[in-house]
C-alpha cells in the first residue's frame, strides 16, 4: 500500500512540478509560433485533465476515454493531440481529442456537452458567453484563450503574461459545474475569482 501512496504523490509532485514549469515557461516559448503556442496549451489542458475530478456518471466505463473538445482551427487541435497522445494514459484513461468549427448548432452543443473539457481557442472566432450558454449546467471544464473568457463565464483562462504563459481561475463557475479541481492547481493560478 505504501509502494501505491508513494509512488502516486511522486507522480502527483511530478504533474505539479510540470504545470508549474509550464506557468514559469519562457517568453520564447510563447512567441516561437502558434504551433509551439498550441503545444503548450495542450500540456496545459493535459494537466487540468490530470487534476479534474467528475461528478462518477461522467466516466461512464472503466477504458471510457476523457474527452477534450477544441473549438478552433485544424491545425491547434492537431498540436493539441499530438500532446495528448505523448501524455499518455491519465488514471488509465487516454485523452480523445475532438475539433468543432463552433457551439451554435444543435450539434456542436450536444457535442460540447459531451466532453469532459472544452477549450475554446482565440481562432475560432466563437465568444465565451455563447460557450458558457451551450452548456449551461453541464459538468464540463471550460478553458480559453481569449481576454474576457472568464468574465463571460469561462472556468480556466490561459494567458501569455509577459516572459510566461499562466493561467486564471474562476473557481465560483469550477463549483457551479460540480467539478473539483484540486487546489494545489488552483494555488497555481495568477489570479483567482470569486
Amino acid at each position: 500500500m505504501w509502494a501505491t501512496r508513494s509512488g502516486t504523490r511522486w507522480r502527483l509532485a511530478a504533474a505539479l512540478a510540470l504545470l508549474a514549469g509550464l506557468v514559469l515557461a519562457p517568453s520564447a516559448v510563447v512567441a516561437q509560433g502558434e504551433g509551439n503556442r498550441a503545444r503548450l496549451e495542450g500540456a496545459f489542458l493535459v494537466n487540468f485533465v490530470r487534476f479534474t475530478q467528475w461528478p462518477p456518471d461522467r466516466l461512464a466505463t472503466p477504458d471510457a476515454p476523457y474527452v477534450v473538445t477544441v473549438v478552433g482551427s485544424q491545425p491547434v487541435s492537431g498540436a493539441i493531440r499530438e500532446v495528448a497522445h505523448a501524455a499518455g494514459l491519465v488514471h488509465g484513461r487516454r485523452i480523445r481529442i475532438r475539433r468543432i468549427d463552433g457551439v451554435s448548432s444543435g450539434a456542436q452543443r450536444e457535442t460540447l456537452q459531451g466532453s469532459h473539457v472544452v477549450f475554446l481557442h482565440r481562432s475560432s472566432g466563437a465568444s465565451g458567453r455563447d460557450l458558457v450558454d451551450a452548456l449551461q449546467g453541464a459538468p464540463v471544464l471550460t478553458v480559453g484563450d481569449s481576454e474576457g473568457f472568464l468574465d463571460a463565464g469561462g472556468m480556466l483562462g490561459l494567458v501569455a503574461a509577459g516572459p510566461r504563459m499562466t493561467f486564471v481561475a474562476n473557481p465560483g463557475a469550477i463549483e457551479d459545474a460540480g467539478l473539483d479541481v484540486s487546489a494545489k492547481v488552483l494555488k497555481l493560478a495568477q489570479e483567482a475569482r470569486p
